[in-house]
């Protein structure tokens, strides 16, 4: 249980993080492909669309675990592990006015994936291997609802932060 206190914590503090960094630039560069990424450069806007895509995602996946379905996964249309491909589906389908509500849209995921680690928490299932079966990785290894849930926000935020930090310290976005 302590331990995802922490991971509530992590959620919390790197999601404030990354929203205080993105309104740290001027909404007229937010769109600016200047980021380098191992797609190629990309935006502070597709960096978030980014975090809103597998952040749904993850959404879904909990959801039909819930309801005792196995979820196509990744999904979004994917049947394979595309990452490049998911990613700039993602740059697309959630890029929004790349600003405000792009970010507000974030905000609201934010907060339903902390109330959806508040409740397995509570029911002592979220550090649990077994418990849900999208959880398996397809080398057969299982995963605790807290790793998958870790590797679709804490990480990948941290991830944001330093490739936008690294930007606006070269001057680009700002």
């Amino acid at each position: 249980m302590n331990q995802n206190r922490s991971l509530e914590s992590e959620i919390r503090d790197t999601s404030a993080r990354l929203i205080k960094i993105v309104a740290s630039i001027p909404f007229s560069k937010r769109s600016l492909k200047v980021i380098e990424s191992t797609g190629g450069k990309i935006s502070v806007a597709d960096l978030i669309a980014y975090q809103i895509g597998w952040g749904k995602c993850l959404v879904r996946w909990y959801e039909a675990g819930i309801k005792g379905i196995t979820p196509d996964m990744p999904g979004e249309g994917f049947l394979k592990w595309e990452y490049k491909a998911i990613a700039n589906h993602f740059y697309q389908k959630y890029q929004y006015d790349g600003g405000e509500q792009q970010m507000r849209i974030f905000s609201a995921l934010v907060e339903k994936i902390l109330k959806i680690v508040q409740e397995e928490t509570r029911a002592n299932r979220c550090d649990q291997i077994g418990i849900w079966p999208w959880c398996t990785l397809r080398s057969g290894k299982q995963w605790p609802l807290s790793k998958w849930i870790r590797v679709n926000t804490v990480s990948p935020y941290k991830r944001a932060i330093l490739l936008i930090k690294k930007a606006h310290h070269s001057e680009q976005v700002c």
